[in-house]
């Protein structure tokens, strides 16, 4: 079994140590050393990487046995035998990030517990985000607030971070934040006079080395809370994000840098109230289209017929005009608009007959001989298209379905509808 270099010194980057075996993990190379300073994921905490002999660690796990396993990049491990002694290294930048994660969340968890008397029930420390779960379904945000501050306190407190191990008689003795999972030697890592946890993860030295802890949500899952949150460099790179997208906002609005949230909330309700007039006044122009396209409809003296394509028209637009059509009486209309996803409306009023999927279906054969065109529908109301059609062959289409519909037994009426 390797000896964890990590538990007496979190923050060792480079040491020499044996191979004491060569593995495959899932069909990946991988080695055993008699020593090591790389921590597997576990935990909640991820991995680290790095180098062994100038062979990349892209993975680090512990199996069954207990024996941590350096995963390597394919035939990486050419020319490392078990007892050769080599040099390894470990990519900085990742653990230390791992570390100001994790030792925020002790710092975070322990803040919720004196805030607000909630002790977490899970944690996860992601690649950008990192989530603490507590056993409540909502919280105010001055609750979130003060444990915020709170943990941020102790940070600027630059009280140590202490890790060491004990006996299952000495836990009564320590007020441990959760009961620990084993028994025997029990590792404790301790944040002075503030926080003690059952922990098997890496940790920085000190509070001070966590940076800033920044909340960024909390959201409801089920029973509980998430809290995610952000520490360190993760929290300043955010707030670096932030901050430029404030300040391209404040020139976009030429607002202050406080005065830019409420310029964005009068840009929305102008933009709301400009849609709001602009609905308004499509309305009336499809009620006036409505009127025209009527006045020329061609009438067999049981239906009124508006059979129209349209380039490139919205099909919202299509369907609010077969609405105002077919609230005249005896209207068929089959309406269509050209485009890459070319669309059909048919629709008719109440009291005029014909099967509107049927035609539809006969439209979509025209439109789309190899079947791509798809859409559906009911007797008085059907819509479909999805391919790409040019005026001229939207208009044929529709050509196509009133066709059809002329030449069918006029008995698809109301009252068939309603059968």
């Amino acid at each position: 079994m390797a000896l964890r270099l990590y538990r007496t010194d979190a923050s060792l980057t480079s040491f020499t140590a044996r191979i004491a075996a060569r593995v495959t993990h899932k069909g990946a190379p991988a080695l055993i050393l008699d020593r090591t300073a790389f921590y597997p994921e576990a935990g909640g905490q991820p991995h680290d990487t790095g180098t062994i002999a100038q062979a990349r660690v892209v993975k680090v796990a512990e199996d069954a046995r207990g024996e941590i396993l350096h995963i390597l990049e394919d035939d990486a491990a050419t020319g490392l035998q078990p007892g050769d002694e080599v040099q390894c290294s470990i990519d900085w930048a990742r653990p230390f990030d791992h570390m100001q994660q994790h030792s925020g969340q002790h710092v975070l968890s322990q803040a919720f517990v004196r805030v607000a008397g909630l002790d977490t029930v899970a944690i996860h420390i992601g690649q950008s985000d990192c989530t603490i779960d507590l056993p409540a379904p909502a919280l105010p945000p001055e609750v979130i607030e003060r444990a915020e501050r709170e943990a941020n306190a102790i940070v600027m407190e630059d009280r140590p971070i202490l890790a060491y191990e004990v006996s299952d008689a000495d836990l009564p003795a320590i007020p441990l934040r959760r009961p620990p999972t084993v028994s025997g030697a029990i590792r404790i890592v301790e944040v002075k006079d503030y926080d003690w946890s059952a922990c098997g993860g890496t940790h920085v030295r000190s509070t001070a080395q966590i940076g800033l802890i920044k909340i960024i949500k909390a959201e409801k899952r089920g029973g509980e809370t998430r809290i995610t949150f952000r520490c360190g460099g993760r929290a300043f790179d955010d707030y670096a994000r932030l901050s430029a997208a404030t300040g391209r906002l404040m020139e976009a609005l030429s607002a202050g840098r406080y005065e830019v949230e409420q310029a964005v909330h009068k840009l929305i309700a102008e933009a709301r109230a400009d849609h709001k007039a602009l609905q308004e006044a499509q309305a009336r122009l499809i009620t006036y289209e409505a009127a025209a396209l009527l006045a020329g409809a061609a009438d067999d003296g049981e239906r009124r017929w508006v059979a129209q394509a349209f380039a490139d028209r919205d099909p919202s637009e299509l369907r609010a005009l077969a609405k105002q059509l077919t609230g005249a009486s005896r209207v068929v209309a089959l309406l269509g608009a050209s485009g890459d996803k070319a669309q059909l409306i048919f629709a008719r009023a109440q009291d005029a007959t014909g099967d509107m999927a049927a035609a539809l279906r006969c439209a979509l054969a025209a439109l789309s001989p190899a079947g791509a065109a798809k859409g559906g529908g009911a007797p008085a109301f059907a819509q479909g298209g999805g391919v790409a059609a040019d005026l001229a062959r939207v208009q044929a289409s529709i050509d196509a379905a009133r066709a059809w519909l002329r030449d069918q037994p006029r008995t698809t009426s109301v009252n068939a509808d309603r059968s």
